[in-house]
């Protein structure tokens, strides 16, 4: 099991929390910064905040601190194979009345800190998953007081750092994929570059291979998004031989 980063402030001592703002924002969620303070320690979390779907009404929405409703919408091949335990409430959240939302707002939450969780443990790069917190999770955040790590899509890398880059994304999908899972919305816009090294992000829509049964399809395609960009940089991508490889890994299980 891989080892607490020693960075972190945990929750077994007294501590301040001060909110820095709003980070992002996405389709389904707003990311806030928040720095955690013990004495003369410090520590920047990055807390994921989940829009409620049963609530559109702007004066709702900024009361509950985001700026617009949810906007994900066909999420149902990502949860299949995901199923309610009690009948009531999955047949809340198959016609999608108020309470089935709001079982899948919590959900959503949940699952992504358990895909992000199972990624941390097979050793993949991606933010700390510190837990639970309200409406989301907190995480590692990843920057420093100057601001957070640029989206792939947005680093300035020279040719040999565009070439590690996707070394490392190779290695980490074989990680990942060995584990059982798939990201299932890899692009450039869902990897970081930070300190040289690249950083797998943004986890709801990953799926369970064993489980789901449009996990390959969603598999190819975080191939061909990749490769697709890391190719139009110069790097010399077989596609199809990469597919390939990551689902033997998968088979190896």
């Amino acid at each position: 099991m891989r080892p607490q980063p020693d960075w972190l402030i945990t929750d077994d001592v007294d501590y301040v929390e001060v909110d820095l703002g709003s980070l992002k924002t996405g389709k389904e969620a707003e990311v806030f910064v928040i720095e955690r303070i013990h004495g003369d320690r410090s520590c920047l979390l990055a807390h994921k905040r989940y829009r409620p779907r049963s609530v559109h009404q702007r004066g709702e929405l900024e009361a509950l601190g985001f700026r617009r409703a949810n906007t994900f919408m066909n999420d149902h091949v990502y949860r299949d194979g995901r199923k309610f335990a009690k009948s009531r409430d999955q047949r809340a959240a198959d016609r999608m009345t108020n309470y089935g939302k709001q079982l899948l707002t919590a959900r959503w939450t949940g699952h992504e800190l358990e895909m992000l969780q199972g990624a941390w443990e097979a050793g993949v790069n991606v933010p700390y998953p510190v837990g639970t917190r309200g409406d989301g999770m907190l995480m590692q955040f990843l920057g420093d007081e100057n601001g957070a790590a640029p989206r792939l899509v947005q680093a300035r890398l020279g040719p040999a750092d565009v070439r590690r880059a996707f070394e490392q994304l190779v290695e980490n999908l074989r990680l990942l994929v060995g584990a059982g899972f798939v990201h299932a919305d890899l692009s450039a816009y869902n990897l970081l570059w930070w300190r040289d090294e690249l950083w797998f992000i943004d986890f709801p829509q990953a799926v369970d291979i064993t489980t789901n049964f449009h996990a390959f399809d969603f598999l190819h395609h975080d191939v061909l998004n990749v490769c697709t960009w890391f190719r139009r940089r110069g790097v010399e991508v077989d596609t199809d031989a990469l597919y390939s490889e990551l689902v033997s890994c998968a088979c190896r299980r």
